[in-house]
């Protein structure tokens, strides 16, 4: 079967911005679609339709990275779409990345942080490692914006052909 699969862990406006394009994505989907999701969510009613698997690491976490590894092996998706540059670095399949925007790229340093300065520049160090590997190692990147589609371009020496602008619209989930 040609599964698509979501990561869909920070789903709903616990996860702000992101939580919110996932959430919005999801409802605009078809239900053949296979979300992986937090278990916290396993009730939500509104991802009755969908076929679930759940992850209960933090997707920031290097036991994330194991725990999505064997999930997608036993999905066997066709296409996953990473809707975060959180991707999974043993997996082998296709892949969609939405990266939102590169502002930790822009605002970094002491000022920028409360943790210790080891601490925070082994932190940095890891953040700039995995989008590095997710805008190369994606099969297509979509970008909420031009401007950070022409960053992500010139940044990592892109074809502009493996980046789309899809813009992030306004929900009507508030007035419902």
């Amino acid at each position: 079967m040609n599964k698509i699969c979501i990561d869909a862990r920070m789903w709903g406006i616990k996860h702000t911005g992101i939580g919110r394009y996932v959430e919005n994505l999801i409802d605009n989907l078809p239900s053949d679609v296979v979300l992986i999701l937090h278990p916290e969510n396993r009730d939500e009613p509104t991802l009755k339709r969908f076929q679930k698997y759940y992850a209960s690491f933090h997707p920031y976490s290097y036991l994330a990275q194991f725990e999505m590894f064997f999930l997608l092996i036993k999905i066997q998706p066709k296409l996953l779409h990473v809707p975060h540059f959180t991707v999974p670095l043993l997996w082998w399949g296709k892949m969609v990345v939405t990266i939102h925007d590169l502002i930790k790229h822009l605002s970094k340093g002491s000022s920028t942080t409360t943790r210790h300065p080891l601490i925070y520049w082994v932190k940095y160090l890891q953040y700039l490692f995995i989008v590095w590997f997710a805008v190369n190692r994606a099969d297509y990147i979509i970008v909420p914006a031009e401007y950070w589609k022409n960053i992500l371009i010139e940044k990592y020496k892109l074809d502009a052909g493996k980046v789309s602008v899809t813009y992030e619209g306004v929900s009507d989930s508030l007035y419902r």
